[in-house]
């Protein structure tokens, strides 16, 4: 196994451990000051790294599309986080792993509605499966007498709708792709760690100052130092030599390593309906995902 792919796979092994430093994390901390934090810590350690490699992208100063970026910043950092930390935070983490893997369902279909992509009959398919899926896991006998875990798993699943519309807009760039990455991803963090502001100032007046343990210390460092900043730094390493639609395949292992670690480490149950709804959903994904490929590779030969 080369460099490249040896940086892909444990990018995506950290990214696959989130949930479970989270989860702890959430035990002294509230979830909006917790997410403010995080992005703050990570941006400002990016910072460094941005000087490092100032001169290695452009020789000439390139221009910051501030509007720009503070909109990629309120879908992709800080609409995203904000839902998708605070719906942890009320539901268990094998529902909220399970649910994350709807991400490319909601790419899909958001990519017909607005960048006007066609989708074929079989991912039709592959989304109504997804769907049911959700609806297993979410709508289950003892999530119906807890109000605030169903609504855990509608935030969770607000957050991959949310996160969706940040990946296609990214696909018709205007002007963030002039800056070198680092840049871009440590100015969308403070961006977004600004926006989260005034509800971590709203849970320190409300519940006061979170308390601070060993273990949550520890977990929130893991969060920023491996789950954000080394695995950001490797998936794009890695994507360097790795073709991003390919790369993107590797994903799909992230919500399977975060149910597992879940019900290892947090000690979570799953019930029958968790299990087929989670099936369905990765049944829903795969599915999609090989229609889409194998059009991709008709495309080529039809240009061929």
């Amino acid at each position: 196994m080369n460099r490249a792919y040896l940086m892909l796979i444990s990018a995506v092994f950290l990214w696959g451990l989130t949930v479970v430093p989270m989860k702890w994390t959430l035990d002294t901390v509230q979830p909006f000051t917790l997410m403010f934090f995080r992005l703050l810590l990570a941006g400002l350690l990016l910072l460094p790294l941005v000087w490092l490699r100032r001169g290695k992208v452009s020789g000439k100063a390139v221009a910051i599309p501030w509007m720009r970026l503070a909109m990629l910043s309120f879908t992709g950092v800080a609409g995203y986080f904000l839902m998708n930390t605070y719906g942890i935070s009320l539901t268990s983490g094998v529902n909220a792993s399970i649910i994350s893997a709807t991400l490319p369902l909601f790419t899909l279909l958001l990519a017909a509605l607005y960048l006007k992509e066609q989708i074929l009959l079989t991912q039709w398919v592959g989304l109504v499966l997804g769907i049911g899926g959700v609806l297993m896991v979410t709508i289950q006998p003892q999530s119906l007498q807890q109000a605030h875990s169903l609504w855990g798993d509608f935030l969770v699943l607000a957050s991959q709708f949310i996160w969706t519309v940040y990946v296609v807009q990214l696909k018709r760039p205007k002007g963030e792709e002039k800056l070198s990455s680092e840049l871009f991803t440590a100015l969308t963090f403070l961006l977004g760690s600004a926006m989260l502001l005034p509800f971590a100032a709203w849970e320190a007046w409300h519940y006061g100052l979170p308390s601070a343990s060993g273990k949550s210390v520890m977990s929130f460092l893991f969060l920023v130092l491996c789950c954000t900043m080394l695995a950001y730094l490797m998936w794009n390493k890695a994507l360097e030599r790795i073709p991003a639609a390919k790369a993107g395949i590797y994903l799909n292992a992230i919500p399977l390593l975060n149910v597992l670690t879940s019900i290892l480490l947090l000690s979570e149950q799953m019930s029958w309906r968790t299990i087929v709804g989670g099936l369905l959903v990765l049944v829903g994904v795969a599915w999609a995902e090989r229609r889409k490929h194998a059009r991709g590779l008709v495309r080529a030969k039809l240009d061929a």
